[in-house]
């Protein structure tokens, strides 16, 4: 017998009542994250409300990260270089 999954079970399941944790915010200081990579962030201790640009926010993402060696933070820095590109980059 198949036992019926609720609507907040699936939701759970598939990541829906995450949706507001993984929306795109612009920071104070511009930068535009999630409060996932802002968690992620501040597990690693980087502050990325000190960072100035996103350039700023990678190198300091880099500094830790060479000193960690993370797939995490490799992961991160790829997401935020790649909006980085997407943004600031004129067609």
């Amino acid at each position: 017998m198949i036992n019926p999954m609720t609507n907040d079970e699936i939701e759970e399941l598939v990541g829906l009542n995450e949706v507001d944790k993984n929306m795109l915010k612009t920071r104070k200081n511009g930068i535009p994250l999630t409060d996932n990579q802002v968690n992620t962030l501040a597990k690693y201790n980087i502050d990325s409300s000190k960072a100035k640009d996103m350039k700023e926010l990678l190198y300091m993402i880099e500094e830790v990260d060479d000193a960690d060696d993370d797939d995490e933070l490799s992961i991160l820095a790829d997401e935020i270089s790649e909006l980085d590109y997407y943004m600031n980059t004129r067609q």
